[in-house]
């Protein structure tokens, strides 16, 4: 399931990096899901994105579901522990949010991307937000900033090598 950054500041599922997953995650095995959030309230999106799992997961209870989100939707991915959810992949993921996710104590694994040049969430915030989460990496995009000028390509190849082997 692949979150788009925030939709009041132009995110959508056609966003590239959630575009390049789209596209290369089924040729590698993995159904991919996308869609789009009506608003940037978190609360609707959440709920956009649980009802997103159910209808396309519901005659399939045994598929792993990822969650792979960038920004805005790093955010709200983060937010969600529902059992279905096998992993989550956060891209350029906000510190603020994490410091509240509900996944931190979960066995599950956990995979954050992080520009190195980040302007809201600098990697050192980031670590820091989720020092005591359990099965997390954490791992940082040399020379991007968080829109990933110059480097989406590294962030899908990161995102679909990571989403493979976990699912």
């Amino acid at each position: 399931m692949l979150l788009h950054p925030h939709p009041q500041f132009g995110g959508d599922r056609f966003h590239p990096f959630v575009d390049g997953l789209f596209r290369r995650l089924p040729p590698a095995g993995v159904t991919a899901v996308r869609f789009d959030f009506s608003s940037g309230d978190l609360g609707e999106a959440r709920r956009v994105a649980l009802d997103a799992i159910e209808s396309a997961f519901t005659d399939r209870p045994s598929v792993p579901v990822i969650l792979a989100g960038y920004s805005f939707g790093a955010g709200m991915a983060a937010s969600i522990d529902d059992d279905r959810v096998a992993g989550w992949y956060l891209l350029a993921p906000p510190a603020a949010g994490l410091r509240t996710a509900t996944i931190g104590d979960d066995p599950r694994p956990k995979r954050l991307a992080v520009p190195a040049l980040d302007q809201f969430s600098a990697p050192a915030q980031v670590r820091e937000a989720v020092a005591g989460w359990t099965a997390t990496t954490v791992i940082e995009l040399s020379g991007a900033d968080h829109f990933l000028g110059g480097a989406v390509d590294q962030a899908v190849a990161d995102g679909l090598a990571w989403i493979v082997r976990a699912a």
